[in-house]
């Protein structure tokens, strides 16, 4: 009762996929449940049991961090399910061993299980990698009961605007994560109260059998011994098909998170006013932009929020509604009225925007690298298809801490879906064999490439981050806010155009690539180092990103 008064102060209401919920319902039937939700917020597992309670489901229970046991609601959390677990445990064999054991239990009563697979709450609106030490435990754990049947069930949890975003906002900007507490709590909870968030989505993706996904796992490699995957759970697997299996779940369900997320009013007309590279934007502007990206959405195949999803364009009571929900956050700000009103956004508040976009940017990040790679030479009328193909090769390694991929297929296939899509929609052309975008729709080449603009910013601002490394190095922390205020000073200089490429979160995932480049060097105690003879390099590296800015 106190949640449901809860989420009608705050929430328009709460979308439930009621084919995907049917669906769940009849595998728990059969047996107990591993729930892999999505992480943006703390209201995420709140909602979902919530979900489960009113459509009739047993509640699960929850593994959460510890930083979450802290009184008075820690107590409250656990009667309400939740189970509280360290987030690092390596080493502390008698505590791994402890939880193994928790989770068997759990599952041979028949509980419903709930793991947030991307291990904390995503800061920047993009689904995070799976992490597999928990679920590895839950495999185990499924491995040694005996003819129970366990499904694993990806949900996405979507949200038009975000309690946390302030603090998100603050984090990527560089400050430190604040401990939870119930002064903070309490500080928050009446401008939370206070607040609207528009609506809230639940969407299942597909429910995965755990035997279908161990007989995936094996493959044909097996002894005639193992006739089907329920002997294989009599016996120890090897370590490399138990990797292959904890792998395969952690990445399935991620692919299917993305695949079922919907695609909300605040998210289509955020990324619209992050891929507008003027001032401002007039609302039949606005308007068309946004029938545009959301007729390109709905053929991939993405869900649509219902006020969104019609033929024909984009109503002005769905417009009104988004832009008066950002405006409200204050992302937005709204110049004159009706037909006259033109939208601009406040330059501090773009990493916020970008968080929204980025709740959908996985529809368009092969289109998105693609247009990129064909764009990186203005002088190039067209391209040669093996050329283009080799670009994206490069640009996809080089964002592969950024963006998931399918990672069902090859990095070949998914070019040629792409292309083939983009060329079916009569975006590109090919000629002969060279590739270049077309007269009539080629301008959303450029629309795709702008979304992606701020990661090459950020890369390369990390890039002139380390070309600044004294040759003693820094600590991990100093060199990162060090980075920041160079951004700062870049973004004020004009080499830097987009300020969202300034963020914690990005320059962790640049330095990243950087070591993998060689471009830099971790050393004893944690010291950032540059690599010698690296100058020549890192110019090179800086110089290849900013043909992408031009």
């Amino acid at each position: 009762r106190l949640l449901d008064r809860v989420w009608n102060k705050i929430y328009d209401g709460i979308d439930v996929d009621q084919e995907g919920m049917a669906r769940v319902r009849e595998a728990a039937r059969h047996g107990p449940l591993i729930l892999l939700p999505s992480h943006k917020s703390y209201v995420d597992f709140l909602v979902l049991s919530d979900v489960f309670y009113t459509n009739q489901l047993s509640p699960p229970l929850i593994a959460a961090g510890d930083n979450l046991s802290f009184w008075p609601l820690g107590p409250i959390f656990r009667r309400g399910g939740a189970f509280f677990i360290k987030r690092v445990f390596k080493g502390n064999k008698l505590y791994s061993a402890t939880v193994d054991t928790y989770m068997r239990r759990l599952l041979l009563d028949g509980h419903h299980i709930e793991l947030f697979i991307e291990g904390g709450r995503s800061r920047t609106g993009k689904l995070l990698p799976p992490k597999f030490g928990l679920l590895s435990m839950l495999v185990d754990a499924c491995l040694a009961l005996k003819d129970r049947p366990i499904h694993f069930v990806p949900i996405s949890i979507g949200y038009e605007l975000l309690v946390e975003q302030q603090s998100y906002m603050h984090e990527l900007a560089g400050g430190d994560k604040t401990a939870e507490n119930i002064g903070g709590l309490l500080n928050k909870t009446p401008e939370v109260l206070r607040s609207r968030y528009g609506r809230l989505y639940i969407q299942f993706g597909e429910v995965m059998s755990f035997d279908k996904l161990v007989e995936d796992a094996i493959g044909n490699d097996r002894t005639a011994a193992e006739k089907d995957a329920k002997a294989m759970r009599l016996r120890d697997l090897s370590p490399v098909h138990r990797r292959n299996l904890v792998q395969r779940i952690g990445h399935r369900a991620t692919y299917e998170i993305n695949r079922v997320t919907v695609v909300t009013p605040a998210a289509l007309f955020s990324t619209c006013f992050m891929v507008n590279r003027r001032r401002g934007i007039g609302r039949a502007q606005l308007a068309e932009l946004a029938t545009l990206l959301r007729d390109v959405l709905r053929q991939m195949g993405a869900r649509l929020a219902p006020t969104i999803d019609h033929d024909g364009p984009i109503n002005l009571r769905a417009l009104e509604e988004a832009v008066g929900l950002l405006r409200d956050g204050k992302l937005v700000v709204q110049h004159g009225e009706g037909k006259e009103a033109v939208y601009t956004l406040p330059e501090d508040r773009r990493v916020a925007l970008e968080y929204y976009k980025n709740n959908i940017i996985h529809f368009f990040v092969p289109r998105a690298l693609i247009s990129a790679a064909l764009l990186v030479r203005e002088d190039e009328r067209a391209v040669s298809e093996h050329a283009l193909r080799e670009r994206v090769r490069k640009i996809s390694r080089l964002f592969k801490y950024e963006f998931m991929y399918r990672a069902d297929t090859s990095f070949d296939q998914i070019f040629d879906d792409a292309l083939r899509d983009m060329l079916n929609a009569g975006e590109i052309e090919l000629l002969v064999d060279r590739v270049r975008p077309t007269d009539d729709l080629g301008h959303r080449v450029s629309i795709y490439a702008v979304m992606i603009r701020s990661y090459f910013e950020a890369y390369l601002l990390a890039g002139r981050a380390v070309q600044e490394l004294p040759s003693e190095g820094l600590s991990r922390k100093e060199w990162m806010k060090r980075g920041l205020a160079l951004g700062q000073r870049l973004y004020l200089s004009g080499e830097i155009e987009d300020r969202e490429a300034i963020s914690k979160q990005k320059l962790e995932t640049a330095f990243q690539a950087l070591r993998d480049h060689g471009l830099v060097a971790v050393g004893g105690k944690g010291m950032v180092e540059p690599v010698a003879g690296t100058g020549e390099s890192i110019e090179a590296w800086l110089e290849q990103l900013r043909a992408y800015l031009k």
